[in-house]
């Protein structure tokens, strides 16, 4: 049970120290504080699984030592773990959710807008400050919280279910918003079939009237053709009334 503890406690405090980072990241590109993550309170539970798979080997077995003495093997779990991790939450969220957390099509050496080089470089820097850093000062700081029994219980407690409490109204939430996007899509989609649909319906519209007046036209044409071939003085009639108002109308204009 101490053991249980003593990890939920240092998954709290890196969750919290995830927060912290994501809003002074984003405050120091937009000026402006935002409330990062999934949940409503001020945790970024991301960063704590990231933590604990890295820090529980470190220090519950044997090889923590043979890590850490190797510097490039913090290196490579750094950037290589928390990138995987990074990419499986962006997947999962996005089948249950059915829209995107976060994409980075747009950044340098992406894969599928979900991980990209430069975060991936940024997890790596974080892994080393919490293996050099952060471990052993923040597991002292807990070990002493898990010997203290009443505070012990009374902390864990109230964190757990103010925890547990901020995820399902997250997840509520989210579900909603996630219901309205679905929404929007469908009334999007359907709002393009319609004027698809419209379109369509306009374009045989105007096919069928070219249609009706060029069939008008060579109706019309025919039966002056056959007038005309009747009457052929009605054909020498209409000419010479054409070429006397032709005439008619060159004189106006020299007259002017």
């Amino acid at each position: 049970m101490d053991k249980l503890t003593l990890y939920f406690l240092i998954f709290i405090i890196y969750a919290f120290l995830g927060y912290l980072c994501e809003v002074i990241y984003v405050f120091l590109i937009t000026k402006k504080i935002t409330n990062r993550g999934y949940l409503y309170g001020p945790l970024v539970p991301i960063y704590a699984f990231g933590a604990l798979f890295i820090i529980i080997p470190l220090n519950e077995f044997e090889f923590g030592t043979f890590i850490t003495d190797r510097w490039y093997l913090v290196v490579l779990i750094g950037f290589i773990l928390p990138s995987l991790l990074e990419y499986i939450t962006s997947f999962v969220m996005e089948k249950i959710f059915k829209m995107r957390w976060w994409d980075y099509s747009d950044k340098f050496l992406n894969i599928n807008g979900r991980v990209c080089l430069r975060n991936s470089v940024m997890f790596m820097l974080l892994v080393i400050l919490v293996v050099y850093g952060l471990n052993k000062p923040i597991l002292k700081l807990v070990s002493y919280i898990v010997e203290i029994d009443v505070l012990n219980y009374i902390l864990c407690s109230c964190l757990f279910i103010a925890f547990i409490v901020d995820i399902i109204f997250s997840t509520i939430n989210h579900v909603n918003i996630s219901k309205i996007i679905i929404k929007l899509e469908e009334l999007k989609k359907k709002a393009i079939e319609y004027k698809d649909e419209r379109k369509e319906s306009l374009s045989n519209k105007i096919d069928d009237a070219k249609i009706k007046t060029s069939n008008y036209l060579n109706e019309a044409k025919d039966k002056i053709n056959n007038i005309m071939t009747k009457y052929p003085s009605l054909k020498l009639i209409i000419n010479k009334k054409r070429i006397s108002l032709k005439e008619y109308i060159n004189k106006l204009k020299r007259e002017r």
